[in-house]
């Protein structure tokens, strides 16, 4: 059974539209032809060095990011840059790139709802509505309908996402009952988690004034990362799309085997 790139990004956008991207992405196919047979697919976070190198080992020539290599436009393509030699290689190795980024974040069942569903939360309001689908946007607001410690959320989101470690601040001890969950990078949408009166927020790459504003404010956060906050949730929902892609394609399908977080903590 042959199935095409463009079949894969077919599938792919009846769930996570180009349209529900955040003007800033970029979304789509980022290298390749959409013509091509697909031989093996690689799920991972990123398109970094090291996954063009476990795709070519494992004969996969469609890596699926969530994050786009492309994410802003090169002036030139050379070997003297790392984006450059990583284009050229996947060229020169017929690997084709596809990232869903923001739009997947967006979109009802996307990344946003499901790290929600992982939680087993169940009554939330979007923060950053989309224009035209008021189904859609950016974040999840949480209510929880019985007040818990900071401490318990904490132990809660290490297991979930598959973390040893994470960042917070806050008291352990003090309750928390309105949740905003932005996964990724949510720093931008903190104002909006504030007015829509957020007592704790958890999301990844967050910064030192931002943190110690919201503490003076009150409002614990917990930032387990960037890649943990994220990683987990993406392979979900991709598990879920092989399943629904599996009706076309029966070739070899891997999920990232030596992608890891960059960071590294002594």
């Amino acid at each position: 059974m042959v199935a095409l790139v463009k079949d894969f990004m077919k599938m792919v956008e009846s769930h996570a539209p180009v349209s529900y991207q955040e003007e800033y992405d970029n979304v789509g196919l980022m290298v390749g032809d959409e013509k091509a047979e697909i031989k093996g697919i690689l799920f991972s976070m990123d398109t970094t060095s090291s996954v063009i190198e476990e795709a070519k080992e494992k004969g996969a020539n469609l890596i699926v990011s969530h994050h786009p290599m492309l994410f802003v436009k090169p002036r030139s393509i050379t070997t003297k840059t790392m984006q450059g030699k990583k284009i050229i290689e996947l060229i020169r190795n017929d690997i084709n790139v596809y990232a869903a980024h923001t739009n997947l974040d967006s979109v009802k069942d996307g990344m946003n709802d499901t790290i929600v569903k992982m939680f087993d939360y169940i009554d939330f309001d979007i923060i950053d509505q989309c224009p035209f689908d008021f189904d859609s946007g950016i974040g999840r607001i949480v209510y929880l309908r019985r007040a818990t410690k900071l401490s318990d959320f904490i132990q809660k989101t290490k297991k979930v996402l598959g973390v040893e470690t994470l960042r917070y601040s806050g008291d352990l001890d003090q309750c928390v009952r309105r949740i905003a969950i932005i996964n990724g990078s949510g720093q931008s949408y903190f104002k909006k988690a504030v007015a829509q009166g957020a007592d704790c927020i958890l999301t990844g790459d967050t910064t030192y004034h931002s943190v110690q504003e919201l503490e003076e404010l009150g409002i614990a956060v917990v930032d387990p990362g960037h890649y943990f906050s994220e990683k987990l949730v993406y392979y979900n929902i991709m598990n879920r799309m092989v399943k629904e892609f599996s009706v076309c394609y029966e070739g070899p399908v891997y999920f990232s085997e030596i992608e890891k977080d960059p960071y590294k903590f002594v």
